[in-house]
């Protein structure tokens, strides 16, 4: 009866044996594993795991909680001393309060070294694009690539006043004038 219960509790722990292998045979000196060292291998793991859990959720449920976190487990492996002997140096060193008892100091982060040229922020990409002004554009250097071009003042689409540059002009009228004619900048043939 006591290996029927044995049989099903190792049934329901077991490890993937390809997995156990893999990681024993990590070892340089290991050629080939047997599938009795696996077992015990996998066996031996499965207890120790489930030692450290009983021993967890001790501290959990004196400490008054519900869920077993990694300053239980630490508890636990401190109080057992073949286990802290070996195992206390590998856990994670302990987290820091969420409160500090005393001031708390900004934290200093240090400057970044600026972005290469052409570069931009990603918040950027999120932005309307800021519309550029014609007479900010800056001119080619060669005169005659600069009048090719250049748009004419006719066939640019008038500028919307606004109220604060133009105070006198009553908000419901805020629409701009289109001009009834536009003429071409190039002379057209017409015959």
């Amino acid at each position: 009866m006591a290996e029927e219960e044995e049989n099903e509790v190792s049934a329901q722990l077991e490890f993937p044996k390809s997995r156990v292998k893999k990681i024993i045979t990590l070892d340089k000196d290991v050629k080939r594993v047997s599938s009795e060292a696996l077992f015990l291998v996998s066996r031996s793991t499965e207890l120790f795991l489930q030692f450290l859990a009983e021993k967890s959720a001790k501290v959990a449920i004196e400490k008054k909680r519900k869920t077993v976190n990694l300053e239980h487990l630490r508890m636990a492996v401190k109080r057992h001393q073949p286990t802290r002997d070996f195992l206390l140096d590998d856990l994670p060193p302990p987290s820091r309060p969420a409160k500090p008892d005393g001031p708390t100091q900004p934290v200093v982060r240090p400057k970044l070294d600026a972005p290469p040229p052409g570069t931009r922020r990603i918040d950027q990409f999120f932005r309307k694009p800021v519309p550029q002004n014609p007479a900010q554009v800056q001119s080619p250097e060669n005169p005659a690539q600069a009048q090719s071009s250049e748009i004419p003042a006719q066939a640019q689409a008038p500028e919307i006043p606004s109220q604060a540059q133009s105070p006198e002009v009553p908000s419901q009228a805020q629409s701009p004038e289109v001009p009834s004619q536009v003429q071409s900048p190039v002379p057209v043939d017409e015959s």
